[in-house]
This record gives structure tokens, C-alpha cells and sequence, in this order.
């Protein structure tokens, strides 16, 4: 009779030592191959030709000639929300320079020449559409962004200067639909004689931005 008890005691100690080593279940995935790639912004312009410089260039020019231009834009990249386009125009007098004006020329400098050079027509539109996207027509502008800030009945290239039009479309990713922009430059008729020999020279930068913000 007092073997029994010490019996039972020695097996519940058992149990609760075999307990402890019982191991809990686990089911193991795996996710792989997780890649975060940037995406490129490429912009890449062409006018039909090699180079995009001196798309507008009109030597020689007398009061009423007018030069005609394109570029078109194309995104190689793979990401792109607008389109930035920032005009610069500088004026200048190269035989006033030089100590050497011309005869009719009586002013020493272009001050005032962009604003003869008028914008007959600026267009902003994805190739093929047949979507216009006029910005200027006639010389009268479309858009509230491009004024006739000096008054004399135009949009010119003194209007442009300075001028940043912002948020344009952008041409589609991987060269899809490119965007064509055009414009046309007239001599005005009221050009004077001072302006004989001068030159003005437009310079255009356009920026392909990635976010609203920019």
C-alpha cells in the first residue's frame, strides 16, 4: 500500500517532461524576384533633318518675309506627365559693334526688333490627331499664358521672351505619337529702317518633367 502512491507521482512527472519537447507546426513560402525598376525620361527632338538648331533662321530678310518651322518631339523614355517650353530672344547689332553700322541705320543697337518679328502661327498638337492646337493664329494668341504685352496689336517674339509655357501634353512613352510643334515668323511690314543689318536670335528649351509639381 505505500509503494502505489510514489508510483503515480514518478508518472505525472514523466508527462510533464515529455511535454515540454512536443515542437509546434511551420509552413514556409517564399516571394522572389520582387524588382524596382526607375522608369527614364528621354526626350528627343528631330526636324525632319540631322540637327534642330536653326530650324527659323531667315537671312537677308526685308519687311514681309516670313520663315516657316517644325519640330517634333518624341519621348524615348518610359515615364513623362508635361511638357515645359521657355522662350528666349536676343537682339543685337553687329556693324554698330563692329564700329561699322550701316547708312540707313541710325540706331546703335536692336533694341525693340523682336517686337517686328511677329508670330503668325504657333501650334502644339500629337502628330496626326487632327487636333490644330493653335497657340497663335494670325498673330492673335488662343491661350491666356501668351500676350500681347507691348501693345502693338500681335503676339511677337518680344512677347515670347522670357515666356514659359507649362503644362503641355507629353509625347507618349517608347516614341508613340509624337508631338509636332510649328511656327511661323513674319518681318512685319512696319519694320524701319534702323533695323537694317541687325539680328535677333530665338532660342527655345523645352523640358520633359515627370511630376505636376515641376
Amino acid at each position: 500500500m505505500k509503494m502505489i502512491p510514489s508510483v503515480l507521482l514518478i508518472f505525472f512527472v514523466l508527462l510533464l517532461v515529455s511535454a515540454g519537447t512536443w515542437a509546434a507546426y511551420t509552413d514556409v513560402e517564399t516571394s522572389s524576384g520582387n524588382t524596382f525598376t526607375a522608369g527614364t525620361l528621354d526626350l528627343y527632338m528631330t526636324d525632319n533633318g540631322p540637327i534642330i538648331d536653326y530650324e527659323w533662321t531667315l537671312t537677308n530678310m526685308i519687311p514681309g518675309m516670313s520663315k516657316s518651322g517644325q519640330l517634333n518631339l518624341y519621348n524615348n523614355g518610359t515615364v513623362a506627365d508635361h511638357v515645359e517650353i521657355t522662350f528666349s530672344t536676343i537682339c543685337r547689332d553687329p556693324g554698330a559693334d563692329a564700329g561699322n553700322n550701316e547708312e540707313s541705320d541710325t540706331l546703335a543697337g536692336a533694341n525693340g526688333m523682336d517686337s517686328y518679328l511677329k508670330v503668325d502661327s504657333m501650334s502644339y498638337s500629337v502628330y496626326g490627331s487632327g487636333n490644330p492646337g493653335t497657340l497663335v493664329d494670325n498673330g492673335i494668341s488662343s491661350v491666356s499664358s501668351i500676350t500681347d504685352s507691348n501693345g502693338n496689336g500681335f503676339i511677337d517674339l518680344a512677347d515670347l521672351n522670357g515666356l514659359t509655357l507649362d503644362n503641355l501634353a507629353p509625347p507618349r512613352p517608347n516614341q508613340q505619337d509624337p508631338i509636332d510643334f510649328n511656327m511661323k515668323v513674319t518681318f512685319d511690314m512696319s519694320a524701319p529702317n534702323d533695323y537694317q543689318g541687325d539680328e535677333c536670335i530665338l532660342t527655345m528649351q523645352f523640358d520633359l518633367n515627370q511630376d505636376p509639381s515641376q
